[in-house]
C-alpha cells in the first residue's frame, strides 16, 4: 500500500499555531505592562505604558463607547419628560382657551339678551336660546327653550335686538316652534319708511337660501329707492308697529307698473343668531 504524507498540510497547521502563540504572546504581555505602568521602576512603568498602550487605546474607545451610550440614553430620557411637559401644558393651554371662550361666548349672549331688552323695554318680554334649527327645502323654522310655562303662545312675535324675526306657530309646555320671516308661508305687513306706504313682506321658497324677501303690493304712484327701510305696520293683530324687519336692495320693474316688487335683505341675520326674545304681552 503506497503511503504519502503531506507535509505542505504540516507546515500550515505549524505555522497556524506559531502565529497564534505568537498573538497570545503579544497579548500576554500587553495586558501585563497594562498593570505595570504605574510600577515604581521609571523604566519598567515607561516600558510598560508604550507596551500597553494599544490596550489603553482600546480601553479609551469602549469607555468613550458606554459614556456617550449613557449620555445618549439620558438624552433620551431627558427629552422624553420634556415632551411629555410640554404636552402637557399643551393641554392646559388648550383647557384655558375653551374656558376662556364659554365665558366670552356667555357674556356675547348676556349682553345680546341686555340689547334686545333695550331695544324693546315698552313691552313684556321671555327670553329663550335657539336650541334645535330645521334643515329642510321648505320651511324656515327652529325650536327655542321656553313655552307655555313661560306664558309662550301661538302667534306671539319672536324679536332680536336688531329687528323682526318671525312668530310663535307650535307650543308645548317647555319648547316653542318659531316660524321666521324668511319661510315661504311668512307674510308681514309693512311700511316704507322714506313715505310711510304700506306694503306686504313675503318669505320666498327660492329666496330664502339667498336671506333675501319679497316686497309685493307696492302702491303703483310710490317711489321707493334702494337702501329704504321697511318696519312693521301694526296692521293685524300678530305684529306690534315699527319693528325693523329689512332694508330695499334691489328693485324689480318700474314705477306705475302692477307686477313690480323689490328685493329685501332682512336686519336680522335669522341663520346665525342663537338668542330671541317673544314678546307675550
Amino acid at each position: 500500500m503506497d503511503y504519502k504524507f503531506d507535509f505542505s498540510n504540516k507546515r500550515e497547521k505549524n505555522k497556524s499555531k506559531i502565529i497564534f502563540i505568537v498573538i497570545m504572546s503579544v497579548i500576554v504581555i500587553m495586558f501585563v505592562a497594562f498593570f505595570f505602568r504605574k510600577n515604581n521602576n521609571k523604566v519598567v512603568s515607561s516600558v510598560a505604558s508604550v507596551v500597553s498602550k494599544p490596550i489603553d487605546m482600546i480601553y479609551n474607545m469602549v469607555i468613550g463607547i458606554k459614556d456617550k451610550t449613557e449620555n445618549n440614553a439620558s438624552n433620551i430620557d431627558e427629552i422624553i419628560e420634556k415632551n411629555k411637559l410640554l404636552e402637557e401644558e399643551n393641554n392646559n393651554l388648550k383647557m384655558e382657551i375653551l374656558e376662556s371662550q364659554k365665558i366670552l361666548d356667555e357674556n356675547n349672549i348676556l349682553k345680546e339678551m341686555l340689547n334686545i331688552k333695550k331695544e324693546y323695554q315698552h313691552f313684556e318680554l321671555v327670553m329663550g336660546n335657539i336650541i334645535y334649527r330645521e334643515h329642510d327645502n321648505w320651511t324656515q323654522t327652529f325650536t327655542i327653550n321656553i313655552g307655555a310655562k313661560d306664558g309662550v303662545k301661538v302667534d306671539q312675535p319672536v324679536v332680536h335686538s336688531k329687528g323682526l324675526v318671525g312668530h310663535i306657530s307650535e307650543v308645548t309646555d317647555n319648547t316653542a316652534v318659531v316660524t321666521t320671516i324668511l319661510d315661504a308661508s311668512s307674510a308681514v305687513s309693512v311700511n316704507i319708511s322714506t313715505v310711510n306706504e304700506p306694503a306686504v313682506l313675503n318669505g320666498d321658497l327660492e329666496l330664502k337660501s339667498k336671506n333675501r324677501l319679497k316686497l309685493t303690493y307696492i302702491p303703483l304712484d310710490t317711489e321707493i329707492a334702494l337702501s329704504d327701510m321697511l318696519y312693521t305696520s301694526g296692521i293685524g293683530v300678530m305684529y306690534p308697529s315699527s319693528i325693523p324687519v329689512g332694508r330695499v336692495v334691489e328693485i324689480v320693474n318700474n314705477k306705475n307698473d302692477v307686477n313690480r316688487y323689490a328685493l329685501v335683505e332682512p336686519s336680522v341675520d335669522i341663520r346665525k343668531i342663537t338668542e330671541v326674545a317673544v314678546i307675550i304681552n
